[in-house]
């Protein structure tokens, strides 16, 4: 499915019928699509449903970030996958909450 087709743009399902633009949730994460209104076969925007996909296969792995300095503040890198897993970028502010001495919680 291309970018237009999930933003909104009506798609002919398999079986002749016009499909209607959706937002899903797949394993909590929000995918674009659409889905027929006849025989509720559901298209999803293929971007979306990767994440959703690689965030299903890294769930439970434990990663490790580093902490590096940057001028008077501290960084912490996270692996690609996480990233990616999460539709982060660069520039993108999320919150921190502290569970516990040993746990922090990252709120996209």
């Amino acid at each position: 499915m291309t970018k237009k087709k999930a933003d909104g743009e009506h798609i002919r399902c398999v079986c002749g019928a016009k499909t209607v633009p959706k937002q899903f949730r797949l394993e909590g994460i929000k995918v674009r699509g659409s889905e027929c209104p006849k025989c509720g076969e559901a298209y999803f925007n293929s971007e979306d449903a990767n994440r959703a996909l690689i965030y299903n296969k890294i769930k439970h792995e434990i990663m490790s970030g580093k902490v590096a300095k940057a001028g008077n503040s501290y960084v912490l890198r996270l692996p690609k996958k996480l990233v990616s897993a999460l539709g982060l970028s660069v520039g993108r502010t999320i919150d921190i909450r502290l569970d516990s001495p040993t746990e922090v919680v990252l709120c996209i």
